[in-house]
């Protein structure tokens, strides 16, 4: 009985880490897909570019959401079910907190003007990309949204890895902080001069 009881337990825990890791997965996809819509669209010169550069990211409002749903159950389903992680873990804190950050980023910050720049360009005409466009598609919100959702799924992986204690936890929350000041103060940077300039 014993035997069956470890053999189930045991089952479980590799399910539930598949589950898991098919969700991070799925989700490092859908932000790479963002990224490189993001960058594609930066570089884009017609609306004809535009719509061939933005195609990507059509399908993360339906992938992002079930990615999330999929990591998150099984991971919080795996540290109450496997004895080896607990909540009050520092890694496994920063990990539910990037998921929350990842969630409140892409749907309230990049989510808004992600949609505007799609549904702007299919009403554009043909032809050059209007000044119009090229604003949205510089908006200095979506693209350090972008960024900052890349290198937050990179310090999950790496926390997920690693497993470090409270003070790894910490040093490396400093350096991603650190990292993602830099990122949004060299975009917002770029995109107020911009701004300056049309005006």
């Amino acid at each position: 009985m014993t035997a069956m009881t470890t053999t189930m337990t045991t089952t479980v825990d590799a399910l539930l880490l598949f589950g898991h890791v098919l969700g991070a997965v799925v989700l490092i996809a859908g932000i790479g897909l963002e990224s490189y819509a993001v960058s594609a669209a930066g570089r884009a010169t017609t609306v004809a570019e535009l719509r061939l550069a933005v195609r990507p990211a059509r399908v993360l409002p339906a992938l992002m959401p079930l990615a999330t749903l999929l990591m998150t159950g099984c991971g919080l389903a795996l540290v109450a079910h496997d004895s080896d992680f607990r909540f009050g873990d520092a890694w496994v804190v920063a990990a539910i907190g990037i998921v929350v950050a990842i969630s409140v980023v892409g749907g309230g910050f990049s989510g808004r003007p992600a949609t505007r720049l799609l549904d702007a360009a299919d009403a554009a005409p043909a032809g050059p990309l209007p000044e119009h466009l090229a604003a949205l598609v510089r908006d200095p919100v979506l693209v350090a949204s972008a960024r900052i959702t890349a290198i937050a799924a990179v310090w999950a992986i790496w926390l997920m890895s690693v497993r470090p204690h409270a003070a790894g936890t910490l040093v490396s929350l400093g350096g991603v902080g650190v990292v993602s000041l830099v990122v949004v103060g060299g975009v917002v940077g770029r995109g107020a001069v911009s701004a300056g300039s049309d005006l």
